[in-house]
């Protein structure tokens, strides 16, 4: 190796690499400071602010031997004009439960489907198609008591979802007292 061809002997290749390490640390301070800048200037705690829009919808907590606690869910703002519900009675015995229910469930501005029936349930379910779960959130929240809320299961609990995206397969839990 000759001495003028890969590195001079005058030290001058530590000084060029040195001179390029200050040069990279003060654009890197200089981009966070910027960035720091600029997320101060764009966020801001209304990012955070879910809206006055939003119903409440309690839940209640049990663990064995503790005492219930019951605390407020923010469900997000749903159109319901946009949902459609298909009530089918599972109750095994209380008569016109779903048409009841249906007619109720209009009158929260939800579109219906004809009423049906189901197969006898112990307890009340809302069932989701994909995407619909924070509208299946809305519609149990209606009731007391909520009733649970699962995505449809295959096969479903109706024969005929029609254009239905929620089922709400009505036990006596739900049935007027």
């Amino acid at each position: 190796m000759t001495p003028g061809r890969h590195a001079a002997d005058d030290g001058s290749f530590g000084r060029s690499a040195g001179g390029a390490m200050l040069r990279g640390v003060a654009l890197i301070a200089v981009a966070v400071v910027l960035g720091i800048i600029l997320l101060q200037a764009t966020d801001g705690p209304e990012a955070f602010d879910v809206g006055t829009d939003a119903s409440e919808a309690p839940t209640t907590s049990t663990a064995p031997g503790q005492a219930t606690t019951t605390t407020a869910t923010t469900l997000p703002a749903i159109d319901p004009s946009t949902i459609t519900v298909l009530v089918a009675n599972g109750s095994g015995g209380v008569a016109g439960l779903a048409g009841t229910l249906t007619k109720q469930i209009e009158e929260e501005g939800f579109q219906t489907v004809p009423p049906t029936d189901a197969p006898k349930v112990d307890a009340s379910v809302v069932y989701y198609t994909t995407g619909f779960e924070d509208a299946a959130e809305t519609l149990a929240a209606l009731f007391e008591p909520a009733p649970a809320v699962a995505p449809l299961p295959d096969p479903s609990p109706v024969d005929d979802l029609e254009t239905a995206n929620v089922v709400l397969v009505a036990g006596a839990d739900l049935a007027p007292e």
